[in-house]
């Protein structure tokens, strides 16, 4: 990939930063020009005439933790996302990969693991908007005839996180010996080191895999397990309170990522345990 010069939005954030590491490891000469407003038309055309890029990578959105699943800013996102796209393909640009959520799945059914080819029936705000624009990526690159993939991400820890996610506050808590009430212990959520997922974001820039693509470890653990582990590793017990608090409305009790797609891309299983540990051990270094 030595010869491919690739653009990265929100290559600064929590995904961004490790994301944008495998890229160079994998070849790939990443822009790195100024930060843009992207939200404003001007900057965004700015920014593809600068980068002059074959390949775009969108990661960039709202994130504001407990807020981007109702946030007005979604709809803005949505319209900057599309208007992005097109103006890459207009460009010459040849392949944009950009970021999903398994929020877009309908997570009433009840699956044991959402397949890409899954019913999509979101259900907050943020999801909703993530699939219109996924879907309006597919089509607009079938109007280039260029290529697209839409990765839907489920969960990631790792460095960098905001610290009021879950495994950070399991994190901190345990560690200074307080107590976190948390959601039902028997609730099951796919869990990925965020290194991994930048590996797999990279792989799957230079795939020719297109569509959508669930991006997840596929490896189901709980939230008494994630606790256990933590308090392990901090020879810890009774800091991790579960069954304290109910899921978020319409949250399913198990979601885990199907990964008959991402398999294609080659990445190694993760260890997740392992993970996990190397994460609290050096978590706040």
């Amino acid at each position: 990939m030595a010869d491919q010069r690739i653009l990265v939005t929100g290559r600064g954030g929590f995904i961004g930063r490790p994301t944008v590491r495998a890229l160079e490891r994998q070849g790939f000469t990443v822009h790195d020009g100024p930060r843009r407003d992207l939200l404003t038309p001007k900057d965004r055309a700015d920014l593809i005439k600068e980068a002059n890029a074959d390949i775009l990578l969108h990661l960039a959105w709202v994130t504001e933790h407990g807020k981007f699943w109702t946030s007005p800013l979604n709809a803005a996102w949505e319209e900057a996302s599309l208007d992005l796209f097109r103006r890459f393909y207009d460009a010459g640009g040849g392949r944009v990969v950009a970021t999903g959520s398994c929020a877009e799945y309908d997570w009433s059914t009840g699956a044991e693991a959402f397949d890409e080819a899954d019913p999509l029936n979101p259900h907050t705000e943020y999801g909703a908007a993530k699939l219109r624009t996924g879907q309006a990526l597919v089509q607009i690159a079938a109007e280039f005839d260029r290529s697209a993939a839409w990765a839907r991400l489920f969960f990631m820890f790792g460095p960098g996180e905001p610290l009021t996610r879950l495994i950070p506050l399991m994190i901190t808590a345990t560690r200074s010996g307080d107590r976190i009430e948390c959601g039902p212990a028997d609730t099951i959520r796919d869990f990925w080191h965020v290194d991994r997922l930048g590996q797999a974001l990279a792989l799957l820039a230079a795939s020719n895999l297109d569509g959508p693509v669930n991006l997840g470890s596929g490896q189901p653990i709980r939230f008494d397990q994630v606790g256990a582990i933590i308090e392990e590793v901090f020879a810890a017990s009774g800091c991790i309170c579960l069954d304290r608090r109910p899921l978020g409305q319409g949250e399913p009790i198990r979601l885990i990522a199907g990964t008959r797609r991402s398999a294609e891309l080659g990445l190694p299983v993760a260890d997740l345990k392992a993970d996990l540990v190397a994460y609290c051990r050096t978590f706040g270094n």
